[in-house]
């Protein structure tokens, strides 16, 4: 199974639905069986990869990867523990690379779902600051045992492919206007949403033109001079313009234009992040 990432995270709702049906199928007998022993899983396990998406920031931060889920007919009297640990073999054919260990740590690899639970989380502590956005890296665990309770066979597994967001990314309010050769001008007054391609890139709307239509932002971080390409269709930065990032404001301050049947469509926008 491989991975390519794009301009932003595949749909966690479409792979959320993948593992609830995965875990619908079969779980729901096993554990209501007459005499059924009480299972471990990993709660959306065996769904494909998942996608996690981290800011980034120079300090660990605790995410919770996933929860560990007790199945048993009744809630149970006594704890029970499970034992999780990184599992690379889960990436075999992935075409993604295990998250460095010096970005992450796991504060407590045996977790203990207490009596009358039947839940329990499964944290990391992510440093993104020590990922190198340019590639496609992913956490795999497996539960290897468990104390009190059996671990489901085909729920035991999960890998997260890990998309960090750079400082430029998020929703941001453009401002602007479309200037049209023969149609003349139009506002621009909408929110937008950038993605991050790269630790100083970020892809986003050209002008009004809505999802279809996307140009690329790359921020240099010495002189936060922008530097602007197309996706599906030539388009440059109009002579005289300015082009620049913000850090103080969060705001994008562009200039660019694209040819069309009449001439150049130019395009001046602020956009700020809310």
């Amino acid at each position: 199974m491989k991975f390519t990432f794009k301009t932003g995270a595949l749909s966690l709702a479409m792979m959320a639905a993948m593992s609830s049906c995965l875990k619908d199928r079969g779980y729901n007998d096993l554990i209501n069986a007459e005499g059924a022993e009480p299972i471990v899983s990993i709660f959306g396990g065996e769904g494909g990869s998942q996608v996690l998406g981290v800011d980034f920031t120079t300090t660990a931060k605790d995410v919770t990867l996933f929860n560990v889920n007790l199945g048993s007919v009744n809630l149970l009297a006594q704890d029970v523990t499970a034992t999780l640990d990184v599992n690379p073999d889960l990436l075999k054919g992935t075409g993604l690379e295990l998250l460095p260990a010096a970005s992450y740590t796991i504060p407590n690899k045996t977790l203990t779902i207490k009596a009358g639970q039947r839940d329990v989380p499964f944290v990391i502590a992510i440093n993104s600051s020590k990922i190198d956005l340019t590639k496609s890296y992913a956490i795999p665990v497996s539960i290897l045992s468990a104390s009190g309770a059996k671990v489901a066979s085909n729920l035991k597994n999960a890998v997260y492919a890990i998309k960090v967001n750079n400082i430029y990314s998020g929703v941001y309010k453009a401002k602007g206007v479309f200037a049209h050769p023969t149609a003349g001008n139009r506002d621009i007054n909408k929110d937008k949403t950038l993605a991050t391609i790269d630790g100083n890139t970020v892809q986003l709307e050209l002008g009004d033109l809505g999802a279809a239509e996307q140009i690329q932002a790359k921020v240099d971080p010495t002189t936060n001079a922008v530097t602007i390409t197309g996706i599906s269709r030539v388009v440059e930065m109009t002579a005289g313009a300015v082009n620049k990032y913000d850090p103080a404001t969060k705001s994008f301050t562009l200039g660019y234009q694209y040819p069309g049947a009449g001439g150049n469509r130019v395009i001046t926008e602020t956009i700020t992040k809310k």
